[in-house]
C-alpha cells in the first residue's frame, strides 16, 4: 500500500520541482538540461532541435561583455626613418660574388717582393680582414717603377698613398686588387718586410716607457735582426680625397636635425650615381657603402662631391649582362636611404 500511493506521490513532486528549476534557469542552461534535446555545431549559433522536431537557433552568449583590461593601443606609425627594419636581399640581378670572376693572372698579384717603401703612422686600426692601413713616410724611385702609368702621370708624393697590411691572402683580397684596378686606385701589391714586433713587443715597449719600467734610451726601434721581421701580403693603393660625412667638422657642429639628414641625402645621392655608373661601366656592383667607406668633399653644408673607398672581394658583385640605370638606382636608394645611415650613428 505504501509503495502504490507514495510512490507515485513523490514522484509527481519531483516532476513540479524539476519543471520549475529548468523554467528558473537561462535558455543556455535549459538546453543543457532538458531531456530529449540535442545541439549541433554552427558559426551562427547552436541549433535545439525538442522530442516534437521543431528547431530553434540560439545565439552564442557573448564571453565577456567587459575587458579585463583596456586593449593595447595601436602600433603608432614611425616616428623617423631610424625606425624602419634593416632587413635587404641581394637583387636578383646579382649573378655571382666578384671573386669567382678572378683568372689565373689575377691570382700572381702578390708574387713581388716590394722594396724601396717606408711606412709611417698607422691611418686605420685593424678591420675583420686586415692587420691595419698605414700612411707612407717615403719611397724610394725604385719603387715608383712599379705604379701603373696611370697613376706616375699623376706625380704623387708619399702622402697620397695607403698601405693596408693583410692577414692572410685569399680570393676576396685578389678581387680587391683586381677592383682597385678597375676604378683606378691601385698602385702596388706583393710582399713587404715588416717588423713583427710593431704591434706587439714594439707596443709594450712603449707603454714601459710611458710608466717609467723601461729607459727611452734602452730601446732599440730599428733593430736589423732579420728575425724581427717577416714578410706580409699588401695593398698600396691611393689615398682618395675626403673623410666620412660624420668625421667633417661641419656635421658634427650642425644643430639642425634636417639640415644634417639633408647632408646625408646629398651624399648618398651622389653615391648611388657613382655606384650606378661603375657598375654598368665595368660589370660589377660595390654593395659596402657604409658611411665610413663613403669619403664627402664639401663647403660648409653643401657636400660637392665623393670617393668611394674598401674594394674588398666579400662585398663586390657580378651583375647580369641586362641590368638597368633603374635596377641600380632602385635598389641603391632603398638598401643605403638615410634611415640605415641614421641607424648606425
Amino acid at each position: 500500500m505504501f509503495y502504490t500511493t507514495t510512490i507515485p506521490y513523490l514522484f509527481a513532486l519531483w516532476t513540479i520541482g524539476f519543471t520549475i528549476l529548468v523554467g528558473a534557469a537561462p535558455l543556455a542552461v535549459r538546453a543543457s538540461m532538458a531531456t530529449g534535446l540535442q545541439s549541433s555545431e554552427d558559426p551562427q549559433g547552436p541549433i535545439l532541435t525538442n522530442n516534437e522536431g521543431g528547431q530553434v537557433r540560439l545565439s552564442a552568449p557573448p564571453l565577456m561583455t567587459t575587458p579585463l583590461s583596456p586593449p593595447p593601443p595601436p602600433p603608432s606609425p614611425p616616428s623617423s626613418n631610424a625606425s624602419r627594419p634593416l632587413s635587404f636581399v641581394l637583387p636578383k640581378w646579382v649573378t655571382a660574388p666578384y671573386p669567382h670572376s678572378l683568372k689565373a693572372v689575377d691570382m700572381e698579384v702578390f708574387n713581388t717582393i716590394l722594396q724601396g717603401i717606408t711606412l709611417a703612422k698607422k691611418h686605420s686600426a685593424m678591420g675583420n680582414n686586415n692587420a691595419g692601413v698605414y700612411s707612407v713616410a717615403s719611397f724610394d724611385p725604385s719603387f715608383a717603377q712599379l705604379f701603373p702609368p696611370s697613376i706616375s702621370a699623376q706625380n704623387i708624393d708619399p702622402s697620397r698613398l695607403l698601405v693596408k697590411v693583410l692577414k692572410h691572402i685569399d680570393d676576396d683580397m685578389v678581387a680587391e686588387v683586381k677592383a682597385l684596378k678597375t676604378v683606378g686606385q691601385f698602385v702596388a701589391s706583393g710582399l713587404l718586410k715588416l717588423p713583427t714586433a710593431r704591434s706587439n713587443e714594439l707596443g709594450k715597449m712603449k707603454r714601459g716607457i710611458r710608466d717609467g719600467k723601461v729607459r727611452r734610451d734602452a730601446v732599440n726601434y730599428s733593430s736589423s735582426d732579420d728575425d724581427s721581421f717577416e714578410l706580409k701580403p699588401v695593398i698600396v693603393m691611393l689615398k682618395m680625397p675626403g673623410k666620412p660625412l660624420t668625421h667633417t667638422p661641419e656635421f658634427i657642429s650642425e644643430k639642425n636635425l634636417e639640415t644634417k639628414r639633408q647632408m646625408m641625402s646629398d651624399t648618398l645621392t651622389m653615391m648611388c650615381d657613382r655606384v650606378g655608373k661603375l657598375a654598368l661601366e665595368h660589370r660589377f656592383v660595390h654593395r659596402d657603402n657604409i658611411i665610413g667607406n663613403i669619403l664627402v668633399i664639401n663647403e660648409g653644408s653643401k657636400v660637392v662631391d665623393v670617393n668611394i673607398i674598401d674594394w674588398g672581394g666579400k662585398y663586390l658583385s657580378s651583375i647580369k649582362d641586362d641590368v638597368t640605370w633603374d635596377d641600380l638606382m632602385g635598389w641603391c636608394h632603398n638598401r643605403w636611404a638615410v634611415y640605415v645611415w641614421e641607424a648606425s650613428l
